[in-house]
């Protein structure tokens, strides 16, 4: 499935990278926002210590990072889309306003479709808090002026999706 989802990732625009651990790939990730005002969603404690020492901004001042950095819950192999948990307001906004999203997913999380999808849409949805679910297929693109295709007005005109196959 890994195949599936990282062809039908780039179709749509997306760079994807495969690494064998964890500790690889928040290397690459680490290099990509080395010197770069960052904004993350919410990571995994490992990850998060592991990326100590890059320069994250703070929640007020979002709109100022090159690079955002999440976590995907679950990959889409049909589509290429990523499905995120995003209930914080900044990881939201990690997303959505630097030029370049970084996301990390696990290859254990990829499922053939977006039926397969459905008891896990089930059990982030059914927490006592609010959930905020956000399916990403690809860079930001539009084309309602004219008809032409623009990348990156409505969000990220990079989008680099990091596969971790171990651990």
């Amino acid at each position: 499935m890994v195949e599936q989802f990282t062809t039908a990732a780039e179709a749509v625009g997306a760079e994807v990278k495969r690494f064998p651990t964890m500790s690889d790939a928040v290397a690459a990730l680490r290099s990509h926002a080395a010197g770069r005002p960052a904004a993350a969603s919410a990571l995994p404690d490992r990850v998060r210590s592991e990326l100590a020492g890059l320069a994250f901004v703070s929640a007020d001042a979002g709109e100022t990072a090159e690079v955002g950095i999440s976590f995907a819950q679950a990959g889409i192999a049909q589509t290429g889309s990523l499905l995120l948990e995003l209930s914080d307001p900044l990881g939201r906004s990690a997303t959505a306003l630097p030029p370049v999203h970084l996301v990390l997913l696990p290859a254990s999380a990829i499922v053939a479709d977006l039926a397969a999808l459905g008891s896990t849409l089930h059990d982030l949805l059914s927490t006592p808090d609010a959930a905020y679910l956000s399916l990403i297929t690809g860079p930001s693109r539009t084309a309602d002026i004219e008809r032409v295709l623009t990348i990156g007005v409505h969000g990220p005109k990079e989008l680099r999706i990091m596969i971790v196959e171990g651990e």
